[in-house]
């Protein structure tokens, strides 16, 4: 069951606009201003101190900004935190759990909070992938798994917006895949708009179609990947796996939309120009097996790149 306060519709959820806050002698936030669409799934991305989790508990209606403007579905966080919060799912970067109870019994009580009933509680751990350990007691989880039990309580109600802080944070590489998988799925299946804070940007493009970088409080650039890209010049490196390294590597430079190409043993690691990215993974999905194509095994460089352009060069002037 969806929770819902009357709002109008918008095609901007989130519009930020020449936000400040300090705190003592520490500017955290600096004027920044973006704006997140409905549907997206966007990430705020900076290192540890850029602004990010003031940024997110403004947006929540949890502190008031110094100046400036901030709308959630047209309506003041601040003003209005409850209704906010009732159309809000979130994850906190560092939440704390009663570590006696077990997962079914904290996402009971949480549901009950809200209004919601047993059918909603067991909708929550299903979709977060917690029917196993449903009876498990919070204590003995996993960090992956205290992780879904964070999502759990954040999709309670199918919200409308998902603010997510920092969901990869200390987990290995095979929880973080895990973690962004399960966010990918939960995009689709509530129909929910995103927003995902994270100073940790391997495999986030697999979930966000869209990205604002911040540094020292101040946004630096946003928009779509795929503008973004273009805007930078940021290309995408996607390693294949394949039986025929240098049949595949001889086809493949030939492409207009590949920039280089490198073969390393069993391995073709292909660089592509900027939003392209689609056509080489639609082209290698129809390759026929002349070519050994065994895997794409991995897709790197376009977020981190762009991150590393927008933010790195920033961080470097100011240096």
């Amino acid at each position: 069951m969806r929770l819902s306060f009357y709002h109008r519709e918008v095609a901007q959820v989130i519009v930020s606009k020449n936000l400040r806050k300090r705190f003592g002698r520490i500017q955290a936030l600096r004027g920044i201003s973006f704006s997140v669409s409905k549907g997206s799934a966007t990430a705020l991305l900076g290192p540890n101190g850029a602004g990010k989790t003031t940024t997110m508990k403004i947006l929540l209606g949890l502190l008031k900004p110094d100046s400036g403007k901030v709308e959630v579905f047209g309506i003041n966080p601040w003003e209005n935190g409850d209704r906010i919060r009732s159309i809000v799912g979130v994850l906190h970067e560092k939440p704390i759990y009663p570590e006696w109870v077990s997962v079914r019994q904290l996402i009971r009580y949480a549901a009950k909070l809200r209004g919601l009933g047993e059918m909603d509680e067991r909708r929550a751990i299903k979709l977060s992938g917690l029917e196993e350990y449903a009876d498990a007691r919070v204590s003995s989880l996993s960090r992956g798994y205290l992780q879904r039990l964070g999502i759990a309580l954040a999709i309670l109600g199918d919200p409308e917006l998902l603010l997510l802080d920092e969901p990869t944070a200390n987990l290995d590489p095979a929880a973080r895949m895990e973690i962004l998988h399960l966010i990918s799925l939960l995009k689709e299946e509530l129909d929910v708009t995103v927003l995902i804070s994270s100073h940790i940007i391997p495999e986030l493009e697999m979930v966000c179609d869209s990205a604002v970088f911040i540094n020292e409080g101040l946004v630096l650039d946003q928009g779509g990947l795929d503008e973004l890209a273009r805007k930078h010049n940021s290309s995408a490196i996607v390693v294949i796996k394949t039986r025929r390294p240098r049949k595949l590597a001889s086809m493949l430079i030939e492409r207009e939309y590949v920039k280089s190409v490198e073969i390393s043993r069993e391995e073709v690691k292909v660089e592509v120009i900027p939003g392209e990215l689609p056509t080489l993974e639609l082209e290698i999905s129809r390759l026929d097996s002349e070519y050994g194509v065994d895997e794409i095994k991995s897709t790197l460089g376009r977020l981190q790149d762009l991150y590393w352009k927008v933010v790195g060069v920033a961080k470097a002037e100011a240096s």
